[in-house]
């Protein structure tokens, strides 16, 4: 082999090395990415108010079946002892042992009192505070950006419709339980979407050269209803900055509690009509 030849071998193996190692590089900070928002995901959910609100209800209702099994099978052994003591007369182990169990009904009669007390003050709890959040998974760096500024807008659309007082009597809380109901609805299909272009671009990289073409064009215009959709998204939440201290602010006030519960309903709309268009079966007609 000449030295010429020798000299563009060399050049293209290099070449060949860096791109792969260029490569390794690159899916090495992206599965680092991956695990850190795997990570802060975990850490979210378990700090949720909602989550940590329902993880006590459950607690709550163990202890009260448990103190509710202590008390039935005290009451069983009561009734067994008191057979007992009318077939066999009066013994000192019998009477003994019906003093043990009273004792243990008692007991389990008043933790059972005090855990019935803590679960609907559990159950209340969950009934003020709204549902959890959407699940978020790990995105493609690509589309990082826009789901983080979804993660921002649903974050700061929780801390506006806490505001809002929970009361029953009036349209406020129908109202804001509307809004969520639907901006998690939105927000669910958005993170769906995330999901799909995520799955597409994993599969653009080991699909065949005359299929990637049609994937990266799928790829992209699912990229652009995901930024679409965001858009509107924080958009509605910016709209919703203002119609919620007012409601907050004027709720003795009904006359002008109207105008501001009005713009919050046109908010949940807006949000279902985000939801609309990002559903699967909308975006394959379209």
């Amino acid at each position: 082999m000449n030295p010429m030849a020798r000299v563009l071998k060399n050049s293209v193996l290099k070449g060949a090395a860096g791109r792969n190692a260029a490569g390794a590089l690159t899916r090495g900070v992206e599965v680092a990415g991956q695990v850190g928002a795997s990570a802060s995901e975990f850490l979210r959910v378990r700090r949720d108010p909602a989550e940590v609100a329902r993880r006590r209800r459950r607690a709550a209702i163990r202890r009260t079946n448990i103190w509710g099994a202590g008390t039935a099978i005290g009451a069983a052994a009561g009734a067994a002892l008191t057979v007992d003591l009318v077939s066999h007369g009066v013994t000192a182990t019998v009477v003994f042992s019906l003093i043990l169990v009273a004792a243990l009904i008692v007991w389990c009669v008043l933790g059972l009192v005090r855990s019935t007390s803590d679960l609907r003050m559990r159950s209340r709890a969950v009934r003020t505070l709204p549902p959890p959040q959407p699940a978020r998974r790990t995105v493609s760096s690509r589309i990082r950006t826009d789901v983080g500024r979804l993660d921002m807008f649903s974050d700061g659309l929780r801390d506006l419709l806490s505001m809002l007082p929970f009361d029953a009597s009036s349209g406020l809380s129908t109202v804001r339980l509307d809004v969520i109901a639907s901006a998690d609805e939105a927000e669910r299909l958005l993170r769906r979407q995330a999901q799909e272009y995520t799955v597409l671009r994993r599969t653009t990289g080991g699909a065949p050269r005359d299929a990637r073409p049609a994937l990266e064009s799928t790829a992209a215009s699912l990229a652009g209803q995901i930024h679409s959709g965001v858009l509107h998204y924080g958009q509605l939440v910016a709209a919703a900055t203002d119609a919620v201290p007012a409601s907050a602010e004027l709720q003795a006030a009904v006359a002008d509690l109207q105008p501001a519960t009005d713009r919050l309903r046109a908010l949940a709309m807006g949000m279902r009509e985000i939801a609309e268009h990002a559903r699967p079966n909308r975006s394959a007609s379209g």
